[in-house]
């Protein structure tokens, strides 16, 4: 873990060697000392935070503590009073960000003693329109409440991670916030895959980070196509995987331009999104190396602890929402290594793999820095389907993304099934659902996920054939380790037998099993070959006989 005075040391040595070229510089990070002389209270947090952000630390028991203070206003007030312009604040990371070419304001600025620190970060901003507004399309008809959907070109992206066992189940999304960080979201409202979101009113608010107004539906497409694999919702033609959903929509990435000021932006976004009181952030954005190289990071700063963005995510994580993001399309570039935020230790990072499963060579590779398995998990990345933002066509595109919103949408999905539980106890069942969570690389982390799997693992009530159901055996194919996940209504015993392909009994095990859900970590075809094996499962006096496959690693 690096410490603040490490961090502090690095954003100096930058600060100094930027301030001599500070005619090319106008943006730039002013870092406080403390929050002293604050008129506002950890004992009245209503007056920063909404009842719904309040309602979520109640209810996961988390704590108001001084990062959740705002910054103290005098010290920007005073900022404010040399002149610059205050853009964005941050009060997870204590600093703004502020635009002016007056040499002489950031001197005093320097000099005042609540200021820890203070440098360039960005040149002025350029300003640039992409294209002209589209004409408005037909609406379809939304995807009804039963329990046939028919996801039309996104039905392989789904059946992957078998999200319909969620939706079948009612579970699409209704009453989750998704807040989606982005580059912008070029001419949304007049697409009919978001005509659900729009007339009904669940795009709850919107807001540009870069620019300081509220246009986000005019400079930047890229948003516009990660939202559609969430949001979408003409049935036979896309439909999301949390189309029932409510939405943010920030745009805190410059598309003229990479400076780490966007970092910042990331920052204040993700702020705003925890104090309305969202349930889950989905950013498809990376920072690595920047137009100047001055800024540029290294693999060494993806350890969770040193960018501003990464930072940003895990003190979003700790406020208990889900923070869900893309791995990075580095894997094929000599940067190689996931992108920050993706290397947060506390938030679910997604790789891409092609429709089979098979890793894309464009997905970013883990580990983190400091060792932690990254990506967490994977989902179709290649061929993905996603609206095209000019025509509203329903194209396909490639890159980690669209498969990071595939499974935001589908977590949400998730905890809307069980709100008892917490943020890490979600992606900790996401993770124990995945193809490789028992071999899990670096390439793919623990692998695709099985949402009714994760379903199933935080559950707490009993399927509804009883009084057998059927074992659910997984990830099959498999390597070493499988899993057996089984709902008990008594306390009796489970006996796997395993056969090769002439039925010869080649291993056995038994196991207890108690009331309520067994979960069974199998390895005892760890030092057989790979080929083809059945298992056979017997309970009680009823059994059931499974093909597996195993395969090399």
């Amino acid at each position: 873990m690096v410490s603040k005075a490490l961090c502090t040391i690095l954003f100096l040595a930058v600060s100094a060697a930027c301030f001599s070229q500070t005619s090319i510089y106008h943006r730039y990070i002013i870092e406080f000392t403390d929050k002293e002389n604050n008129p506002y209270s950890l004992d009245n947090p209503s007056e920063y935070l909404s009842q719904r952000a309040l309602d979520r630390r109640s209810r996961y028991s988390i704590a108001i503590t001084s990062n959740d203070l705002p910054i103290t206003p005098g010290y920007i007030e005073q900022v404010s009073n040399t002149g610059v312009k205050i853009l964005n604040k941050s009060k997870w990371l204590n600093s703004i960000s502020i635009e002016t070419d007056d040499s002489l304001a950031l001197l005093e600025i320097k000099s005042f003693s609540f200021v820890k620190s203070a440098g360039p970060i960005a040149p002025r901003i350029a300003s640039k329109i992409i294209g002209k507004k589209a004409e408005s399309v037909s609406v379809a008809e939304k995807a009804a409440g039963n329990n046939v959907i028919d996801y039309g070109k996104s039905s392989d992206e789904i059946d992957m991670i078998n999200g319909n066992s969620l939706h079948v189940q009612g579970f699409r999304g209704e009453g989750m916030i998704i807040a989606v960080l982005d580059v912008g979201f070029y001419n949304a409202p007049n697409l009919a895959v978001f005509d659900s979101i729009f007339t009904e009113g669940r795009v709850l608010g919107w807001w540009n980070f870069v620019k300081g107004t509220d246009s986000v539906f005019y400079d930047g497409t890229h948003g516009t196509a990660v939202l559609s694999t969430i949001a979408a919702n003409i049935p036979g033609t896309m439909v999301g995987t949390a189309p029932d959903a409510s939405f943010y929509l920030f745009e805190s990435e410059d598309n003229n331009s990479e400076y780490p000021i966007e970092e910042h932006n990331w920052a204040a976004a993700a702020e705003r999104a925890d104090s309305i009181g969202v349930d889950i952030i989905t950013s498809s954005l990376g920072y690595s190396r920047f137009d100047d190289p001055l800024f540029n990071h290294s693999y060494s700063d993806m350890d969770g602890n040193t960018t501003m963005v990464s930072r940003a995510a895990d003190f979003a994580a700790s406020k208990g929402m889900i923070v869900c993001s893309s791995a990075g399309n580095e894997g094929n570039s000599d940067w190689y290594y996931i992108t920050a935020p993706a290397d947060a230790d506390s938030i679910l990072t997604v790789g891409a793999v092609d429709s089979i499963g098979v890793n894309t060579v464009f997905s970013s590779h883990g580990p983190s820095a400091d060792g932690d398995i990254k990506p967490n998990v994977v989902a179709q990345g290649l061929r993905t389907t996603v609206v095209e933002p000019f025509s509203g066509a329903i194209v396909t595109s490639n890159g980690t993304s669209f498969s990071n919103p595939i499974i935001a949408g589908m977590t949400a999905c998730l905890w809307q099934a069980h709100q008892d539980k917490n943020n890490m106890e979600i992606i900790q069942a996401i993770e124990k659902s995945s193809s490789l969570y028992y071999t899990p690389n670096d390439s793919m982390g623990y692998g695709i996920p099985n949402f009714q799997v994760a379903d199933l693992l935080l559950s707490e009530k009993a399927p509804a054939n009883l009084p057998f159901s059927d074992p659910l055996v997984y990830p099959n194919p498999f390597s070493d380790t499988f899993g057996i996940l089984y709902y008990s209504s008594d306390e009796q015993q489970l006996q796997g037998r395993f056969f090769n392909m002439l039925g010869e009994e080649i291993q056995s095990f038994k196991s207890p099993l108690q009331i309520g859900y067994n979960f069974l970590s199998i390895d005892h075809l760890n030092k057989f070959p790979i080929g083809i094996y059945f298992l056979k499962i017997e309970i009680g006096d009823q059994s059931q006989t499974t093909k597996m496959i195993k395969v090399s690693h």
